[in-house]
């Protein structure tokens, strides 16, 4: 049996890009976000900007991750025999 590690990485940087009206996706499993300046200077701002780029990257991996899973145990049921069963009532 398998162990899976969970790894994420996270980058806050300056840039001349105009600030974003939300999250964007920017590759595969990758969104960013950008903020001005006065919301990296304050917490609740940042903050909330650290989670809203967070969660559709964490849907999306979690949805790979289950979907290679189920893709997998599909392939291991394929070697096998399945039985018709009748239920008698």
């Amino acid at each position: 049996m398998s162990n899976y590690e969970i790894k994420i990485e996270i980058s806050i940087q300056k840039t001349e890009t105009t600030p974003t009206n939300g999250v964007e996706s920017v590759s595969d499993l990758g969104f960013r976000m950008v903020i001005s300046r006065d919301a990296a200077q304050n917490i609740d701002a940042s903050e909330k900007a650290l989670l809203m780029t967070n969660y559709p990257a964490l849907r999306q991996a979690l949805s790979q991750h289950l979907s290679a899973i189920s893709r997998e145990n599909a392939e291991a049921l394929r070697f096998g025999h399945l039985k018709k069963t009748t239920f008698i009532r």
